[in-house]
């Protein structure tokens, strides 16, 4: 849907959102089924790399970004640019005078299904991007998309509102209905996380935490057939 533009939505409080901050993406993913992961061909333009941060959506019209430019006049601090570019787009719709009006307005990162250009700035300058791709050309800027809707990138449905992390690993969104219940479930993964980390390095085996020492063999037996 093009032409629509919507200023206010629900909004995580700033405190839930901080939470979400040093949570690794893959463990939300665990903590959301498998589920809420973006499919890997949106990549961070550097490593190392977070963004944490809340989703202020754009839909723009193919090889347009005139959208972008007046979501820059509205996005507020903290939030993320999620903007869906189409799968038709091949140009760079966003760069480095974007970034720095982006920053002006407290913008901490951006999530594109498109690609970026002035990538060597976006890095010097460590604007946390994740895009599709990198091109010079630029867009047009005459059509216009819509504002806070719902948009697909990376293979999910983002809503404006929904909690953003992004790491070297790729990006996790988290829908704002459950943040809460998927926080909790994060921070213990996250723990369990850790505590693995250290038996292993005590000389343990992966998982046998979980799920016993012969776990790999209980799950394989009569499934496969070993020759030695």
């Amino acid at each position: 849907m093009y032409g629509l533009i919507n200023h206010n939505f629900p909004r995580p409080a700033p405190a839930l959102v901080e939470q979400f901050k040093g949570i690794w993406t893959s463990t939300l993913g665990d903590a959301m089924g498998r589920h809420g992961i973006m499919t890997p061909e949106i990549r961070p333009i550097f490593e190392p790399i977070q963004v944490v941060g809340v989703a202020f959506t754009v839909l723009n019209y193919p090889n347009d970004n005139i959208t972008t430019h007046k979501a820059l006049h509205m996005a507020q601090p903290g939030d993320v640019l999620v903007i869906d570019e189409g799968r038709e787009n091949n140009t760079g719709s966003f760069g480095h005078n974007m970034s720095l009006q982006a920053r002006n307005r407290g913008v901490v990162g951006l999530i594109s299904n498109g690609c970026v250009r002035d990538v060597r700035l976006l890095r010097e300058e460590r604007f946390a991007a994740f895009c599709r791709g990198v091109c010079p050309r630029s867009a047009q800027k005459s059509t216009p998309g819509s504002i806070n809707v719902p948009v697909q990138v990376g293979g999910l449905v983002i809503s404006p509102g929904d909690i953003v992390v992004g790491d070297d690993d790729g990006v996790a969104v988290v829908p704002l209905s459950i943040a809460e219940e998927v926080l909790q479930k994060a921070g213990q993964r996250m723990q369990m996380e850790y505590q693995q980390a250290r038996d292993i390095k005590d000389g343990k085996k992966p998982l046998e935490i979980l799920f016993g020492d012969n776990w790999v063999d209980a799950s394989l037996k009569g499934k496969v057939k070993e020759v030695k």
